[in-house]
């Protein structure tokens, strides 16, 4: 259910949205998250609607970055939520039973308050990241292997992540990589991508 290899899109990246994540995708990338935090919510689910249709005979699925109206209007098939983005127990009841839930977890305490109905955890950040300046204090490889081994729920590493990774995350039970720059940021994205699949299928 959960690829081993998802782009969260990065708005700031000198390449369009778009290009990123159809690059990402045709490099294979399972799922292309769809994250910005200041697209007005009219943009944003046009954004959406069209990548959803773009990614599709690619192969790869949309997931929606914390805002559950939109992935509700579209239909999305994987919703990603963070720690302030609501109860995740509420949120399931409103999306319904199929669509798939993630929720970004920081540390081992909040493992306590994920609820039944959250389908997979990202973890992190690894290491600190630009990406998202306000991430949360950075757990390394040992915090990331302590949280998944106390969780029954598919982990992504997420946070910095690139294909040096892939082997420390893997081993530590993990389920995949969640990128940004390492994808984004690449001289040439479906590349990049390829060869973080190839890493994490090898390792």
């Amino acid at each position: 259910m959960i690829p081993p290899l998802c782009f969260i899109t990065d708005a700031t990246a000198p390449a369009p949205v778009i290009e990123q994540a159809l690059a990402a995708a045709a490099g294979g990338a399972g799922w292309v998250q769809l994250r910005d935090k200041t697209l007005p919510d009219p943009a944003f689910a046009a954004l959406a609607r069209d990548l959803m249709a773009r990614l599709a005979p690619l192969g790869a699925q949309l997931v929606i970055n914390d805002r559950v109206a939109i992935a509700l209007a579209i239909g999305a098939p994987v919703l990603h939520i963070g720690q302030s983005d609501g109860d995740p127990a509420q949120i399931r009841q409103r999306i319904g039973p199929d669509m798939i839930l993630g929720l970004s977890v920081e540390n081992e305490a909040q493992l306590g308050d994920v609820p039944a109905g959250v389908d997979y955890l990202g973890l992190g950040p690894i290491y600190a990241t630009a990406s998202k300046p306000d991430h949360a204090p950075p757990i390394g490889h040992g915090g990331f292997a302590r949280i998944a081994a106390r969780s029954a729920l598919p982990c992504l590493a997420i946070g910095g992540i690139t294909a040096q990774d892939a082997a420390a995350v893997k081993s530590a039970g993990g389920a995949g990589l969640a990128v940004v720059s390492a994808i984004s940021r690449a001289p040439d994205m479906t590349a990049a991508a390829r060869h973080l699949m190839q890493s994490w299928m090898t390792a």
